[in-house]
């Protein structure tokens, strides 16, 4: 008997990727596909340049700036030129802030109101300057923080993306095993059909011959008619699954690709066991993308709150500057000047500064209780896809035996059938019982695929 000969063929192997013909679609494409083509990883994409951007932005805020103020005057008693040019540069070092400029200020007939302070000699005044922060914003200010957050802000949607791509990676797996199940289980529903209706031909023969029952006949015909019910059935499940797979696999222009019937692997093994599992857990949780996105989250927040406290104290300046003048005019005004200054300012009430410092600590405080649950659910996850790996490779070893003992089972049947011992019924009994435990030991192998991808979703550190 032929019963399920060629339905279930595993190659039960420790290592290595399933052997598959050559037109099988396999993982390694649909991650492929998915990498390439899905667009919730177009997104994290997008998201992650839109993230580098916005340090590019931030480190704009150190840019020089160009300031330049001009003014002619006519008409009255005073004709007035006036002209002012100044180069500033923020520098990330205790906020410190260094200038440079020039300036003119010329009156027609040597007239030149008092009222303004930026007359200058004939050849302008050149000017250069530093400024200190003594206290408020002098250990971080909105520049720095805005930069430091934005580094933090791009490490987080990197990761994020990362995970992103593991998180879609399993669902794809789960898709394409699903689909790989679905293909076997059609292959088997179409062994029992062929096997049903050849042999109904055959026991049809044998009743007209008056060799058997005709009763025979007709439980040769509910075979066919019930087999052919569930080869409906299994059918459309493979179109189910194709169609979900279709999510995942798609074509160069991104839409969806379900894959054919045809391309479903004509041979399985079981993925190799999985790793020690405490160690894993303690690898995932140093490393997973999933946890540094939100511990970039998290330092992004304390950056906040650093800068929240900065901004309670008052604002303390302590400037320098030195210019000189150019060329004839006003006799006052040559020599080389310096200057230094000191500016004081302080909110008497401080509850903005407060109110903001306590929100910042408060939504620390929140994140870092976030960051914390994530760890707990990671490592449960990663516990639960090692006990669902011990209950799906025992399942396997218990198919794998059933399935061979039903198959003895039913040849044992049919032969005691072609010798007159028992009834049709009995070996298409036993027929459809080898056929559920094939499908079973194909199931248990898909279980212990998905439970493998999901491990390697929750243990991957290096998605690029």
């Amino acid at each position: 008997m032929r019963i399920l000969g060629i339905a279930l063929v595993f190659f039960l192997a420790g290592a290595g990727g399933p052997a598959r013909a050559q037109s099988a679609l396999t993982p390694d494409e649909v991650l492929q596909s998915v990498e390439r083509h899905h667009p919730t990883v177009a997104a994290a994409l997008a998201r992650e340049s839109a993230a580098r951007a916005e340090v590019m932005a931030a480190r704009g805020g150190f840019d020089p700036q160009l300031r330049v103020y001009g003014a002619l005057r006519g008409g009255g008693y005073y004709d007035l030129l006036r002209l002012d040019a100044e180069v500033r540069q923020p520098t990330p070092l205790w906020g410190a802030e260094l200038w440079a400029g020039y300036r003119r200020g010329q009156g027609s007939q040597d007239r030149y109101p008092t009222y303004y302070s930026d007359e200058t000699l004939d050849g302008g005044e050149l000017r250069a300057g530093l400024s200190v922060p003594l206290w408020r914003d002098g250990p971080l200010d909105a520049r720095r923080a805005a930069r430091q957050r934005a580094i933090f802000g791009q490490e987080a949607a990197e990761q994020g993306r990362r995970a992103t791509q593991l998180e879609l990676s399993q669902k794809a797996l789960d898709a394409y095993w699903y689909w790989v199940a679905a293909g076997w289980r059609l292959r088997v529903a179409d062994e029992l059909l062929a096997l049903a209706t050849a042999r109904l031909a055959q026991i049809r023969a044998r009743a007209d011959a008056g060799a058997v029952p005709r009763v025979d006949a007709l439980e040769a015909e509910r075979s066919v008619l019930s087999r052919r019910s569930g080869h409906v059935s299994a059918r459309r499940g493979l179109e189910a699954a194709a169609i979900d797979l279709g999510l995942f696999v798609r074509d160069r222009d991104g839409a969806p690709a379900v894959p054919e019937a045809d391309r479903v692997p004509t041979e399985l093994v079981v993925p190799p066991p999985l790793p020690a599992l405490e160690p894993a857990i303690a690898e995932a949780l140093s490393c997973h993308p999933m946890l540094r996105a939100a511990r970039a989250s998290l330092e992004s927040q304390r950056v906040r709150r650093d800068l929240a406290r900065a901004q309670r104290g008052p604002q303390l300046d302590l400037s320098f500057q030195v210019s000189r003048d150019f060329g004839q005019g006003d006799e006052t005004l040559p020599g080389t000047v310096y200057e230094g200054g000191v500016r004081f300012a302080m909110p008497l009430g401080l509850r903005t500064a407060r109110g903001r410092l306590d929100a910042a600590e408060a939504t620390l405080r929140e994140r870092g209780e976030q960051l914390r649950l994530r760890e707990d659910v990671l490592a449960t996850r990663l516990r639960d896809v090692a006990s669902a790996w011990r209950a799906a490779q025992e399942n396997h070893d218990i198919a794998h035996e059933l399935a061979d003992t039903t198959r003895r089972l039913a040849d044992a049947e049919l032969r005691r059938f072609e010798s007159g011992a028992t009834t049709l019924m009995i070996v298409n009994l036993r027929e459809q019982a080898a056929a559920e435990a094939s499908v079973r030991e194909v199931v248990a192998t898909r279980d212990l695929w998905r439970a493998a991808a999901a491990w390697r979703a929750l243990t991957s550190c290096n998605v690029d």
